[in-house]
């Protein structure tokens, strides 16, 4: 993938570094394995490190109870 590569969530330009020398900075977000799977269901390709960033928010806020 190059530095043009187009994030099929945002649509935002980002560089993939899946096939970089060092691991790609996605291999620091932790998802689930059902929302990767949900991802793959819905996109084709890399998503950008901000979306990426989002759904984890956005997953760990769900995963936390609320305060009695």
């Amino acid at each position: 993938m190059s530095a043009d590569d187009r994030c099929p969530r945002c649509g935002d330009a980002f560089h993939c570094g899946a096939n970089d020398a060092l691991p790609c900075a996605c291999t620091t977000i932790a998802l689930d394995a059902a929302m990767l799977a949900s991802l793959r269901g819905r996109f084709a390709g890399c998503l950008c490190l901000n979306c990426l960033r989002e759904l984890q928010r956005e997953a760990s806020s769900r995963a936390v109870p609320p305060s009695p």
